[in-house]
């Protein structure tokens, strides 16, 4: 039985050995290609869940604009804030030794690094919001609405009713736009702006490829390590912080088995001894870094 289990555990082993040497040579791409599709999917989930464009002006605009870069901007700051070098580049700035201080021409090459990788996202989600057409068919709508070039408000009846009922706090409504074909554009004009719309999409994309390709090339052009060189370095650092974080682990796990057991030891604890042991860790706690120093 354990013969087999051992088997079984070997053939796993085998099976996802590749695995881990993928992740460590693809897996930015890997995490990338995740966050693309990810980003695309909610983007369609959303779209027709929850956008209905409003008939009112300049309400439509300011709907739009909300569902095509309000989620742009929040998926950059989520994106800065789980990048890892985001955090090696602010932690501590404003105490660091003159030694350790970052060079300036670093510091600016991962900051334009740090932007380039959270830009994945949001560059996604304008992509697939601008080829789907219908944000930017509501935003422009204004511009093929007006009162006396739309048979939809010839009615002056329908646009006393349609106006009445709309109640925008702190938006003044435009009567010189219909509000009938703000939310309901003839089939000529939905299609051109939904045209016009993926146009936008595809030069957006074009655009940022170019860019990217260029800034790679530059880079790479100007970097002082060969191919080879820049992988061996890249190498050293993957394998140092693995080495570092397990070191630090044993460490800080025989540290803090060694503290809880001088705590224990003690017959009896005052108020204030388990106030500083429920504490949050910090520097002043003298549990955490009693021998430290």
């Amino acid at each position: 039985m354990a013969t087999g289990a051992t088997g079984l555990a070997a053939d796993a082993t085998g099976f996802l050995g590749p695995l881990p040497t993928l992740y460590s040579r693809f897996g930015p791409t890997i995490i990338n290609g995740l966050i693309i599709v990810s980003t695309i999917s909610g983007q369609s989930l959303i779209g027709k869940l929850t956008f209905s464009c409003p008939c009112a002006f300049p309400l439509n605009i300011y709907h739009s604009c909300a569902f095509i870069f309000g989620p742009t901007v929040a998926l950059f700051m989520f994106a800065m804030l789980i990048n890892g070098n985001t955090w090696k580049l602010v932690h501590g700035c404003c105490y660091r030794t003159h030694k350790s201080e970052h060079p300036c021409g670093m510091a600016v090459i991962y900051w334009l690094q740090i932007f380039a990788e959270s830009s994945i996202a949001p560059v996604a989600w304008l992509f697939v919001a601008f080829l789907n057409g219908s944000y930017y068919a509501c935003m422009r709508a204004g511009d093929f609405c007006h009162v006396n070039a739309t048979t939809q408000c010839q009615n002056s009846t329908a646009v006393e009713v349609a106006l009445a009922t709309i109640s925008v706090p702190l938006i003044t409504i435009d009567k010189n736009i219909c509000p009938l074909c703000v939310c309901n554009l003839d089939t000529v004009s939905d299609g051109y702006l939904h045209s016009e719309s993926q146009v936008i999409a595809w030069l957006l994309i074009v655009c940022v490829g170019v860019i990217a390709l260029t800034s790679v090339c530059l880079v790479r052009m100007c970097d002082k390590y060969t191919y080879v060189q820049n992988t061996y370095v890249h190498m050293y650092r993957t394998e140092e912080k693995a080495i570092f974080d397990d070191i630090a682990r044993e460490k800080a796990r025989a540290y803090a088995k060694a503290n809880a057991e001088a705590f224990f030891k003690r017959d009896k604890h005052s108020k204030e001894d388990w106030d500083i042991i429920s504490s949050l860790p910090s520097i002043q706690n003298p549990y955490i870094f009693r021998k430290m120093g």
